[in-house]
């Protein structure tokens, strides 16, 4: 492989492609604190502890470092080469095709960094994925269809490298905790219902927990409460309807099962400053 470096930063995301790294400093610095973190080693190996585990990586290995993770970096061999993506929950949820990518939220929610081992042909499907998302954030910001473009390249890369955590975890049992468990039973019930239920007490009852206790839960995992996940979920779910010209607004509320269509339009106001109306014209003109 040829080695390149590319760099990326702005608000919510950092990419870096290819980066011979020469200190531990340099590399520390590349894991910003706020940040959740995919690491994927080109060559060479470090050693770092991660919430007070220790991780060794070597060529052709990827770690997730949570957000917050009280990160230390040990060793690490003289030639390093990493490609590194970190994000924030901000933006993964403005880049989001359905939220909240139940896919490989859980290795994000872990409180320590999950490691794989990927293939070398694996590894080069990724790399070109990571090229393309860097290549969209590239562009400029008048070019059409640059918003969507990122979505898109973002979401294959996560979902790919997701296909990889999951086929790894057949072979490594990856522990949660209580709070952790919860938090995914959470999501993966909210990806089936959230259309349909929309109050805080009909997971909790799902969870056999009270809405006071789940709450709490999913603003320590989150940092946002379970109402607000409830409507990001809602939100999203809304602009993919608003996407298909067949359907009425009229038609989108009962499927998202609002009383009228005035609650629902003021709702989605509340939430993007535009009507459903404006948002659907606003898709058109582009």
């Amino acid at each position: 492989m040829e080695f390149r470096k590319s760099n990326y930063k702005t608000e919510g995301i950092q990419l870096c492609i290819l980066e011979s790294i020469t200190s531990k400093r340099a590399l520390k610095n590349l894991i910003p604190e706020d940040y959740s973190t995919v690491l994927l080693v080109n060559k060479g190996a470090a050693a770092m502890r991660i919430n007070s585990r220790k991780v060794h990586l070597f060529i052709n290995e990827s770690a997730v470092i949570p957000k917050k993770s009280d990160c230390e970096i040990l060793l690490m061999s003289r030639e390093l080469c990493i490609s590194i993506v970190s994000f924030t929950p901000e933006f993964a949820l403005e880049n989001s095709i359905r939220w909240p990518h139940i896919g490989y939220f859980n290795f994000f929610t872990a409180r320590y960094a999950s490691k794989i081992f990927i293939k070398k042909k694996e590894i080069k499907s990724l790399m070109d994925l990571l090229e393309i998302v860097n290549s969209t954030l590239l562009m400029p910001n008048s070019r059409v269809f640059k918003k969507e473009l990122i979505l898109l390249s973002f979401n294959l890369f996560l979902y790919e490298l997701a296909s990889h955590y999951y086929k790894a975890s057949w072979h490594e049992r990856i522990k949660y905790s209580t709070t952790e468990k919860t938090a995914v039973h959470f999501f993966r019930l909210l990806e089936i219902h959230c259309r349909e239920q929309h109050s805080v007490k009909f997971y909790a009852d799902a969870l056999n927990i009270s809405s006071g206790h789940l709450t709490k839960t999913i603003k320590q995992i989150t940092e946002i409460t379970a109402k607000q996940c409830i409507e990001n979920a809602l939100i999203l779910e809304a602009k993919i309807l608003l996407q298909n010209s067949d359907l009425t607004i009229l038609k989108i509320s009962d499927q998202l099962k609002f009383a009228n269509t005035s609650f629902f339009s003021n709702f989605f106001k509340k939430h993007n400053s535009l009507s459903p109306s404006e948002y659907r014209k606003r898709l058109n003109h582009h």
